[in-house]
């Protein structure tokens, strides 16, 4: 992640997001510390598994990058992301970092989160002052949880699910839900209609149904079809649920340029296919491969996914 030719250590991105558009990530949490080691995570196994908040980084050298270099992004831009390589609700400085982002910046500032600590009255707080929250909500039984999430062996899901409903019922700003299917773990109606029990209890805008689309870090995790995700989404939607079913929709923004630092930052972060990374700097496959080209064979790993090559930075 760390880019010595421009002094990155938190910024990533832009990153081609299937649900925000273009997003300048930050990364808060070091790989890969997280509550979850979900079976279909594109960042790759959780190696310190944890449900403990902490300091990782000095939240003054975070905004200290941030402010240096936020605007020359600033026109390419859809939204700031907090992430993490981890889960960033795990970051006990979260909500100094969005306010003082918030002071900076008047992109709408988001959160990514596996809604595993919303059960801290504290977290609920931070991400208040989100504009945007992205939950997500893969199961509803303890069961298919453990199968498709991986978790802590403290959590429970069923407070977990409890704790979503009281946060979104309380938070004013955007939150949208994704639900992630796996087949074969979490791809039946069973379960789905657990899932849309729970999501009736909730305000939000919008359920995003989705499935496994880069490399994941688990080769149990397989996608389901297009038309599975369609009769899902139909399904929930007869249950009263608003949702739609995402692609691997990128913004295409045409007339762009990139650098080969731009392009390593990117998939330092998440594996992207040829097309992924031509439509988020808006230039043409052919450049996209010259430059891939110029990377050294060690420094690239190449993964199939359903036919399609997918580029990760060792």
């Amino acid at each position: 992640m760390y880019d010595k030719s421009k002094g990155y250590r938190f910024l990533f991105g832009p990153v081609p997001s299937r649900r925000l558009g273009r997003s300048l990530g930050i990364d808060i949490v070091p790989s890969k510390v997280c509550s979850l080691n979900c079976v279909y995570c594109e960042v790759g196994k959780t190696t310190q598994c944890a449900i403990t908040k902490q300091r990782f980084n000095n939240p003054s050298e975070i905004i200290s990058e941030f402010s240096e270099h936020y605007p020359s992004f600033a026109q390419k831009l859809d939204i700031v992301t907090i992430t993490g390589s981890g889960e960033p609700t795990l970051c006990s400085d979260l909500g100094l970092l969005i306010s003082e982002i918030k002071k900076i910046s008047s992109i709408p500032v988001g959160v990514l989160t596996n809604s595993t600590l919303f059960t801290d009255p504290q977290v609920r707080a931070e991400l208040m002052e989100a504009d945007v929250v992205v939950p997500s909500i893969d199961a509803a039984t303890p069961e298919v949880f453990r199968k498709i999430c991986i978790p802590h062996p403290s959590l429970d899901i069923s407070a977990i699910n409890e704790a979503l409903v009281t946060f979104s019922n309380e938070y004013k700003g955007r939150l949208l839900i994704e639900i992630l299917l796996c087949e074969g773990i979490n791809d039946n109606f069973e379960e789905l209609g657990k899932i849309a029990d729970i999501i009736s209890r909730c305000r939000y805008e919008k359920v995003q149904l989705n499935t496994v689309h880069r490399p994941p870090a688990f080769s149990s995790a397989r996608p389901v079809g297009s038309a599975f995700l369609l009769e899902a989404a139909l399904f929930l939607s007869q249950r009263g649920i608003s949702v739609e079913p995402v692609s691997n929709y990128i913004k295409d923004f045409s007339g762009g340029s990139m650098t080969r630092a731009e392009l390593e930052r990117l998939i330092t972060m998440r594996p992207c296919s040829v097309k992924d990374i031509s439509m988020v700097f808006g230039v043409p496959s052919s450049e996209v491969e010259a430059i891939l080209a110029q990377i050294p064979a060690e420094r690239l790993e190449i993964r199939d996914m359903s036919g399609e090559n997918f580029y990760f930075m060792k």
